[in-house]
């Protein structure tokens, strides 16, 4: 399979959000991003970064649009204050599931 398959591109955009999610995420940033929002903009920073490393990849750059990297990390900015902050998603399954909401939808519209 390519990455101009959809459903690869898909899977790489998921394994791309679990891997800024967990393997770039401090312990630091978990205890701390529900109590200050800097912290919170730092680690969605963090975490889009693996997203603009796409860029790189020659078969990824016709579908990665500008407006769907903003998306992403704005809704993840909400979605993790909702979780850490709010206290309204109460379960990391609860806030995995959103996170992959989100990049579902952008990957149907044609955003990533």
């Amino acid at each position: 399979m390519s990455l101009s398959d959809p459903i690869m591109r898909l899977l790489v955009y998921f394994a791309t959000h679990f891997i800024g999610d967990f393997a770039f995420q401090s312990t630091w940033m978990v205890s701390e991003k529900g109590k200050s929002w800097e912290v919170l903009i730092y680690h969605v920073l963090v975490w889009s970064a693996p997203f603009v490393l796409l860029l790189l990849i020659p078969e990824l750059q016709p579908y990665i649009t500008p407006e769907g990297l903003l998306v992403n990390s704005l809704s993840h900015i909400v979605i993790d204050a909702l979780k850490a902050r709010y206290n309204v998603i109460k379960t990391i399954w609860q806030d995995q599931l959103c996170h992959l909401g989100v990049i579902t939808i952008l990957w149907a519209i044609n955003w990533l």
